[in-house]
């Protein structure tokens, strides 16, 4: 109705490969791209959307890959290894458990933000302790400081998860958060 055109991605887990996730996203932003005629969409316009470990993907295609999407939008995302601040089995997962403290730091991607990263939407809740909303506070900031558009979506309760679920006391603002911000990003 809002003349959106979604298509989901079923990617490989790493299960200590990390960069067979980031080939997956590639692949598939390629696809559409050199597709968007049969799609129906503009191939300049074509974004990414993550939740959680794939908010984790969606912002790394947005920062290290080589094949950037026109945006993102982040639900509670995972951002950071740092201790106490993101979700250790995510980065268990990603890098293996043997991972070491440099491949934290440069998985952790509020370091891997330049000002080539895509305009970016952050959506959490306050009272998430799966992944602390200071993941997307993290991220923010690095898109700010590289001067970057980004917005910021915080909303009190929800813990982890939520996504598309209407019961969520937040679900119609953030669908109408989504819609306003891609406007104004496609202006």
């Amino acid at each position: 109705a809002e003349g959106i055109t979604v298509v989901a991605l079923k990617y490989r887990l790493p299960n200590g490969h990390c960069q067979v996730p980031l080939e997956d996203v590639e692949a598939a932003l390629r696809y559409i791209r050199d597709h968007a005629a049969e799609y129906g969409v503009d191939p300049s316009r074509v974004g990414i959307m993550g939740f959680s470990a794939g908010g984790h993907l969606a912002a790394t295609a947005s920062t290290i890959g080589a094949f950037k999407p026109a945006f993102s939008i982040l639900f509670y995302p995972v951002i950071t290894a740092e201790p106490g601040k993101g979700h250790q089995l995510s980065f268990d997962s990603l890098l293996g458990t043997d991972h070491t403290a440099e491949q934290s730091e440069y998985y952790s991607l509020q370091n891997r933000v330049t000002e080539a990263t895509p305009p970016t939407l952050l959506l959490h809740s306050d009272d998430d302790t799966g992944v602390p909303a200071v993941n997307s506070a993290l991220y923010y900031e690095a898109l700010k400081a590289h001067g970057v558009k980004a917005s910021m979506h915080i909303y009190p309760t929800g813990e982890h998860g939520w996504g598309f679920h209407t019961n969520f006391p937040y679900h119609e603002v953030w669908k109408a958060a989504v819609l306003e911000w891609l406007r104004e990003i496609n202006r």
